[in-house]
């Protein structure tokens, strides 16, 4: 669990299914290009539940962390935060980040990715994360740039989006080294 002034992040838990579900259905317009897995992946409480039982799983094998996103004053689950794709023989992990559209806009996920990140380097002991955006997707590469990543370049159609077509990506990489944690965050 990872306390900010704001924000509480934390793994799902099985009884979070509708919480992760009403999360995607109230913005799964505006998700069906950038993650499409987890839309098709979760598509009713049902397969919320097994969605999150895998990302419990995940966890417990070291194969990837997802948080839930909670916004302390409201109590409302604004989002999500994982660490995926991970090779613990550098160790490296790429990263991936959601906010609701309602919360966007308040400083929310750079409050979050910030404390997100600071966890991974710390209690992972990740030498390296990175992440990826479309380069359409301007407010996700803006984010990755004020986090500190350093865009290393664009591959070209690596990306199928939820609408079926193929996108570039510029991806964005961060060092242990240039991570700069802000104060008051708490793991």
């Amino acid at each position: 669990m990872i306390e900010t002034q704001r924000l509480l992040l934390r793994p799902w838990q099985p009884q979070d299914r509708h919480t992760l579900l009403d999360l995607l259905d109230a913005n799964r317009p505006r998700l069906t290009i950038d993650f499409p897995q987890t839309l098709a992946a979760v598509r009713d409480a049902a397969t919320a539940a097994n969605f999150i039982e895998e990302k419990i799983r995940e966890w417990h094998t070291r194969a990837g962390y997802q948080f839930g996103i909670w916004e302390t004053a409201t109590r409302q689950c604004v989002g999500l935060f994982s660490f995926k794709n991970i090779d613990w023989s550098v160790p490296k992990a790429e990263v991936a980040y959601m906010l609701a559209a309602e919360a966007e806009g308040r400083g929310l996920m750079l409050e979050a990715a910030q404390a997100g990140l600071a966890w991974g380097f710390e209690r992972l002991d990740l030498e390296r994360v990175y992440c990826s955006a479309r380069l359409t997707n301007l407010r996700s590469g803006a984010l990755a740039g004020r986090l500190g990543f350093e865009r290393e370049g664009v591959l070209r159609q690596v990306f199928r989006g939820g609408d079926g077509k193929l996108y570039d990506s510029a991806i964005y990489g961060l060092l242990r080294s240039e991570f700069v944690a802000l104060p008051g965050e708490t793991a």
